[in-house]
């Protein structure tokens, strides 16, 4: 007998360009490994009548912000609208991406949380949470507790983000567990392609990718100086920027390609991020916050090792000497040159990185994995 799904998330989940396409990606792989999925989700949001004007008098008078996200009485309306749709579905079991969408469900099925990061690790992790009031400090926290709560089983991305779970909400050891995320791309190449493009790869130039939005929060200006040190120390190198740009007052030398936003909605998009993930022989994003990472698991889809920050939840996805390296938050651009000179002028070790870095994404870095996983623990709450 098939397993029903009802999929609640506070957006439309079938349109990729929400939350990186993980929900997109995760909801479709539910369904590709056969399990009927019903869609909850465009809901409307409600906040506390006067919240605009609060927001505006914390913002000019003490530089604090009210968060409409981590707010109880929005948590609410959502939580009651997904109640009323369930009522046209006959799932057997709720999964949510989201927190807000379950946190005050009231129903007969099972409630799953599958998520990356909990609020209490995000404040002052990320730059965006960093100047929360206390009310929306206290009603975050509260929002998660009280999720934890009524969910049935809590499905993390990372070991950090479990531990938080643990560690700071208290919540049941029984019902956690680690469930990494996939790639959000659809790969259907195989071993022996990867051979090729890995075989392939400049024997002459060392190729970096660096692929994210946000310059300093995903490392930019260490990939800008790591790439300058080896150019200074006489190695040919080359680096495309994808998804943002380096500051204005910063000088880009002629080996260094900012290429700004690609948009994997488009099959020219789609073709040249490939292209450049078959082409590099490093992803190189040593972010300095980072829940998870799924471009992590996108460039080991191409065997492509990763070079990164010991940071959030990284360490569950890349594992040293096996699918890349981390570093420390304050290894210097000479620590990242160390490493990659040392293993590219023994290429045979690259190409065995590289081999293995596929390996991690086949195994183990890759929603039919982690459907198949997620499908065994939901048949155990049922």
């Amino acid at each position: 007998m098939t397993m029903k799904i009802a999929y609640a998330t506070t957006f439309d989940a079938r349109d990729v360009n929400n939350w990186s396409g993980t929900p997109f990606y995760m909801s479709q792989a539910f369904a590709d490994e056969g399990l009927s999925v019903d869609y909850i989700g465009s809901l409307k949001r409600k906040l506390p009548r006067g919240f605009k004007l609060k927001q505006f008098w914390k913002k000019i008078s003490c530089g604090q912000r009210e968060s409409p996200r981590f707010n109880t009485v929005a948590a609410e309306y959502y939580s009651q609208q997904v109640a009323a749709q369930l009522q046209q579905h006959s799932a057997d079991i709720v999964v949510s991406p989201l927190l807000n969408p379950i946190t005050y469900l009231e129903c007969k099925q099972p409630i799953v949380l599958w998520t990356d990061a909990l609020y209490a690790t995000l404040v002052g992790f990320y730059s965006n949470s960093s100047t929360h009031s206390a009310n929306s400090i206290r009603q975050g926290n509260l929002i998660v507790k009280e999720c934890l709560s009524r969910c049935k089983l809590a499905l993390f991305s990372s070991d950090w983000a479990a531990r938080s779970a643990l560690e700071l909400y208290g919540a049941s050891k029984d019902k956690i567990k680690v469930v990494p995320f996939g790639a959000n791309m659809h790969c259907a190449h195989t071993l022996e392609d990867v051979r090729s493009w890995i075989k392939n790869r400049s024997r002459d130039v060392i190729k970096f990718l660096f692929l994210g939005k946000h310059w300093h929060r995903k490392g930019g200006d260490i990939v800008f100086a790591a790439a300058k040190a080896l150019h200074a120390a006489g190695h040919r190198v080359e680096v495309n920027f994808v998804g943002c740009h380096p500051p204005d007052d910063v000088e880009i030398p002629s080996y260094i390609h900012c290429l700004g936003f690609i948009s994997k909605r488009t099959p020219e998009g789609i073709a040249k991020i490939t292209g450049l993930l078959r082409e590099s022989h490093f992803l190189f994003v040593p972010s300095r916050a980072e829940a998870f990472g799924i471009v992590f698991c996108e460039a080991n889809a191409f065997g492509l090792p990763c070079l990164t920050s010991y940071v959030g939840g990284i360490s569950t996805i890349v594992k040293d000497n096996i699918n890349g390296m981390t570093f420390a938050l304050d290894a210097t651009p000479e620590t990242y040159c160390n490493y990659i000179v040392n293993l590219m002028q023994d290429y045979s070790r690259y190409e065995a990185l590289a081999l293995s870095s596929f390996n991690e994404y086949a195994t183990r870095l890759n929603w039919r994995v982690a459907i198949q996983t997620a499908k065994k623990l939901f048949s155990e709450i049922l």
